[in-house]
Parts: C-alpha cells; structure tokens; sequence
C-alpha cells in the first residue's frame, strides 16, 4: 500500500466559518499539510471571501452556489460532484465533512474516479445525522442511497457505533469508530503565575473558574446549568469561590441573559459571546463543563483537555470515553440536578481536585486524542488500510 499524498476535504462550510466540523476539518487539514501531503479543502464560497486561498499549506476552492437554503445545498451538491471529476488527478482520497448531501455528491464521484471515500458522521445519539436525516424526505432519500451505496462511515462515539451495528436496516454501511484530534502542541497547559495572569486577562479574580465553550443551543442544556448553579448559591451559607464563564452563541442566549438576570447571577456568571481565539478562555478556566444532553465528541472538552482543564461532564457521547470519571474529570447524569451540583461540590471543597484532574486529562488527550497521531491514522485508513 503506498502511502496516500494528495486529499480533497470537502465540507459545506469552512475556515473562517466557526463550528465544531469546521474547525475539526481545519485542523486535520493542517496536520496532514505538515506531513507533506497536498490538502486541497472544497466547500461553498460565502459573501466576502475570496474563490482561492491557501492557508497554512492547505488550499481552500470555494464554490458560488446561488439561491439559499435547499437550493444552495443543491447547488453545492452538483457542483462539487463535477468538480471531483473535473479534478481527479489533483486528488487521491476525499474525507467528507458530515454526512450532508455533499457526502452523495463524493461517494458517486468516488465510483466513476475510483478514488477511496470516507464520511464523518457527525452528532450524538439521537440528534445525530442519521436520526436527524429520517425525518425529512430529501433525508431519507440519502439514507436510502447510503445503504445501497454502503459508504464508509467514521462514527465519532460508542453509542451512535452500537446503535448504527444493531440496525439491520444499515448492516451495508462500513462502520469504523474513530475520534477527533486536538492539537496538543497549540493547546498547552499554563504555569501556576500564568494562569493568574489569564483570569485577570478576562477579567475574573483567583475563584476556581467553571467554563463552558460552544453553540448555546437546547441540547447542550446550559440554561439548566445555570439554574443548578444559582441553587448552588442559594443553598449555602457562605457563597462558594467560583464563577462560571460562559463562551459561544446560539438560540438560547437570549434566553441564557435573562435567566442570569433573573435569577441574581451578575458577577457569579460571566457570558462572554463567541470568541476566535479561546486559548485565553482555556488558560482561565480550572473545570471545563459539558452538560448536553447529547454530544459526539466534544472538539472543545478536547481542548480544555489539552490544556489541563479538569473535565465535569454528562455521562454520555464521547465524554464517557474520554472522561476517567473521578481521575481526569467527574461524570454525571444530565438528568439529575442533584448528582451535578453534587460534582460541583466536589471541585469547591477540594480546590486542589481541578490542578490533579486537570494533569490527567492533558495527560489523556496526548496519549489519545493528539491530533499527530489522528492524522497518521488518517492517512492509513485513506490509503485502504487498518
């Protein structure tokens, strides 16, 4: 097998677009650049931005799609599918981004090129793409062409694999569980003084800092954490020394703003909006929380991992296998009011607890989750191999 030199990431949206897939696809691409593969990045070309580009290595081919909506995802299906033909020789695999209606467009350019495709599937148990595409008919059109295509699937939790294996209705898809990488070169831990300093940078005082980072949407239940921590307050005599910081957008931020008013949480919680850069954010903080309700592998916990951030998170998705429960970071039920403010608790009695978790969980994304070694396996599995 000869090792795999040029690959074409094909993604609805990319860099300078912020979210989760974007930056994961990024960052891989990154990698691989550094490794001396050619990384060419094709996606839709937003207002403002440029047809061409190459950043870091990797050069990004944008697409002007008409229209929005239905229209403009249409729009990108086909002209990504002919531009794969078009430019086969300027590629030798393609790793698909979600699997989003320009996952149709690889797997049939992959047939007629004979070039080897591989599909990110996106989301945790239940609102994860395949859950979410057999609601609608355009989705279940493309679940139906996945299972007489079976494309190969990187599934990036336990629970969407388990589930996705019992179905006979997708026996045909080729399952493989994988993970998203962290650069833990760029992601480092800070020293004891520089640590202070960062709180101060974002202006909070030496309390132990909570934070939470991504899209403030139903899901990731943080308005109900935010009601668990006003509890918190209310619950004890003396106020705890501890602030939550707030780190992302969405639609529930409206609502976030006026259950922290609401509830008396000026100076106790701190909504900071989204932010590009969030290593000042991770170099603050002292437990990275993630209370969703369901999550595929959090690129953010991997980050505040990186940077020796103690982990507080729902018992489920990715974090279950990324969390040692009570060694780098505590799990809770985030059904369970009680058993989170219980976790809590921990972390605000013993003020040491976050600096020894927080040593290994930087520990575990190195071993595991380095986005190095990610993209060394990449590089197998688009050349055919493990």
């Amino acid at each position: 097998m000869s090792p795999v030199k040029s690959v074409l990431m094909l993604s609805q949206t990319f860099h300078p677009v912020i979210g989760g897939a974007e930056k994961q696809s990024l960052e891989i691409s990154r990698a691989l650049a550094e490794r001396g593969v050619r990384v060419t990045a094709l996606t839709r070309r937003p207002a403002g931005l440029p047809e061409r580009e190459t950043l870091d290595g990797v050069e990004i081919v944008r697409l002007s799609c008409p229209g929005s909506g239905a229209l403009n995802s249409a729009a990108f299906m086909l002209k990504s599918f002919f531009w794969m033909l078009a430019n086969r020789a300027s590629y030798e695999a393609v790793h698909v981004h979600l699997a989003s209606s320009p996952a149709v467009a690889a797997i049939l350019a992959g047939r007629l090129t004979g070039r080897r495709v591989v599909v990110k599937l996106g989301g945790g148990r239940g609102v994860d793409e395949i859950t979410l595409s057999r609601r609608t008919f355009p989705g279940r059109l493309k679940l139906a062409f996945f299972r007489l295509a079976g494309p190969e699937l990187l599934v990036m939790n336990s629970e969407v694999y388990s589930w996705l294996k019992s179905e006979p209705e997708y026996a045909a898809l080729k399952l493989r569980q994988f993970r998203n990488g962290v650069d833990t070169g760029r992601y480092t831990p800070p020293l004891y003084n520089e640590k202070i300093n960062a709180k101060a940078a974002v202006g909070l005082e030496n309390s132990t800092t909570f934070l939470f980072v991504g899209r403030l949407s139903p899901e990731k239940r943080v308005k109900e954490f935010v009601e668990a921590w006003a509890e918190i307050f209310s619950e004890r005599t003396v106020p705890p020394k501890i602030h939550l910081l707030i780190v992302g957008g969405g639609p529930e931020g409206p609502a976030l703003e006026a259950a922290v008013k609401d509830l008396g949480l000026e100076g106790r919680v701190t909504l900071a909006g989204p932010k590009d850069d969030l290593r000042p954010y991770y170099r603050a903080a002292d437990v990275f929380i993630l209370p969703s309700i369901s999550e595929g592998l959090s690129n953010s916990m991997l980050e505040a991992m990186a940077c020796g951030v103690a982990v507080m998170a729902s018992r489920v998705g990715g974090a279950k296998e990324a969390v040692a429960d009570g060694a780098s970071g505590l799990l809770f039920d985030p059904l369970n009011r009680v058993e989170l403010k219980e976790c809590v608790g921990r972390f605000i009695e013993d003020r040491a607890l976050p600096l020894k978790m927080g040593e290994l969980a930087r520990k575990t994304a190195v071993e595991r989750y380095s986005m190095a070694r990610v993209a060394d396996e990449l590089l197998e599995i688009y050349g055919g191999g493990r």
